[in-house]
């Protein structure tokens, strides 16, 4: 039986493959690069540099990008230039963690060999592992439902080749039904048992909001013949990394939150919390007089800003930013920024740029109106703007706010009710997903985008 594996399973594998071919790297380089004997390789700093290294790779690859699904689709040439970036970045971040923290130090000729084994072995992993799953796991699939949502569905799997999809076609009861592009129209819904059976489905979506009676039965025989049941809300999610709002009721929300507010979860997000603001405090702290100065010398008006925003449950608290703007640049209730905003001032333009101006909010994940990641909190007047535009805004207030969010790492800085809107997308994903895995991506990712400025944070 082929292996059938899913979007996280792919991308367990492909880190798992990464860290067992920096385990080899390591051990390669211990042989040919250290001139003692084989008990001298086994140093038991050895072991605590070997643990860095195979945290600081995977961790640089995931600021890159480098364990998007996308790069099942790319071309070997570029994929060998991102583990190279990767490999080498990585290699310049161990340079000066070693600086700082000897205990860390490995032999120089070690260290080289690593970073180039690491490098060889990495790539020849990936290139099999995509190899793999391009040639043997490609899931075979049938839409089952509403016509429309089936093609928007094939829309979206079909210009996404990493996916490794094969849309056999689908099954409709409406009528007037025909072949679009390449999703074939097989027949009708009765049909479901014969044509799952002659071409070997291995995955049914639903694409219909409610399931009639039906449905019912084929889809419990295929469960019995092992082949998968998927809600199409649940692809498009999987897919995009956003909840598709459009097609969401009440029932969603009360079915697929009901567990949001995990217990075990929280004490650690909030001891991470804790743990991160009291450090940033103090590393910035001794910089804030100067850049207090700055501020002043810049522009007229005070160093800090804030402004009520509203946080969990509905409640507002004052967000805290280092200002930014000339004096009462909101005063107006403006408080969306375009491009080239005549209210910013010149050194706001690069605290922005630099995300420096959200340090003060430290303050804020201190007290617990704020945490390191979650929905961003908006002005009040925003909110009230949103909660009568755009349906289910309000449920993106169940969790904490944060500082950054998947919101922000995803899409760019919002300006209009529409990016309101798609970003509630991405924030109910985060709220119905959130744990400390997805965090540290997201806070990983947040620093791609301080480096390269792209993003809302």
């Amino acid at each position: 039986m082929i292996m059938r594996l899913d979007r996280k399973e792919k991308l367990a594998l492909m880190v798992a493959g990464d860290i067992v071919a920096m385990l080899i790297a390591f051990a390669f380089a211990l042989a040919f690069g250290h001139k003692g004997g084989f008990a001298a390789r086994l140093y038991p700093h050895y072991g605590w540099s070997l643990a860095v290294f195979s945290i600081l790779i995977p961790a640089v690859f995931v600021i890159i990008d480098g364990y998007s699904l996308n790069h099942y689709a790319m071309k070997f040439l570029r994929h060998v230039l991102l583990v190279l970036t990767g490999v080498i970045i990585s290699g310049i971040a161990a340079t000066v963690g070693i600086f700082f923290f000897r205990g860390l130090a490995v032999p120089r000729a070690v260290f080289i060999l690593f970073l180039a084994f690491s490098f060889v072995l990495i790539t020849v992993f990936r290139y099999f592992n995509i190899r793999f799953f391009s040639t043997f796991s490609a899931w075979r699939v049938l839409l089952v439902g509403d016509k429309e949502i089936s093609r928007e569905l094939a829309n979206l799997v079909n210009s996404r080749q990493y996916l490794h999809y094969h849309l056999a076609g689908y099954l409709t009861d409406e009528p007037a039904s025909e072949s679009y592009h390449d999703l074939p129209f097989l027949g009708k819904v009765d049909s479901m048992g014969s044509v799952v059976e002659r071409d070997g489905i291995d995955q049914v979506v639903v694409t219909q909001q409610k399931i009639g009676k039906g449905l019912i039965k084929p889809l419990l025989e295929c469960m019995q013949n092992r082949v998968e049941i998927v809600d199409f809300k649940k692809v498009i999610e999987e897919i995009t990394g956003k909840v598709p709002v459009t097609y969401l009721d009440e029932y969603w929300f009360i079915m697929e939150l009901r567990n949001v507010n995990k217990k075990y979860f929280w004490y650690a997000k909030r001891t991470i919390d804790v743990i991160v603001s009291l450090i940033g405090i103090v590393l910035v702290l001794p910089l804030f007089p100067i850049v207090a100065l700055l501020i002043k010398v810049d522009s007229p008006g005070p160093v800090l800003y804030s402004q009520a925003r509203v946080g969990r449950r509905g409640k507002t608290f004052r967000v805290w930013k280092l200002r930014t703007m000339v004096r009462d640049a909101d005063k107006n209730n403006v408080h969306w920024t375009t491009a080239n905003d005549e209210r910013i001032t010149r050194l706001g333009a690069f605290l922005r740029k630099v995300r420096a101006d959200e340090f003060p909010q430290f303050v804020n994940i201190l007290k617990g109106d704020m945490t390191l990641v979650g929905p961003r909190p908006e002005a009040e007047s925003l909110v009230e703007l949103y909660t009568r535009e755009i349906p289910f805004y309000a449920e993106r207030h169940m969790v904490t706010p944060g500082v950054t969010g998947w919101a922000q790492i995803n899409y760019r800085y919002g300006n209009s009710i529409e990016d309101a809107r798609v970003k509630l997308k991405y924030d109910l994903y985060y709220i119905k997903n959130r744990d400390i895995v997805l965090d540290i991506i997201i806070l990983l990712k947040t620093i791609r985008t301080v480096i390269t400025g792209r993003g809302a944070i």
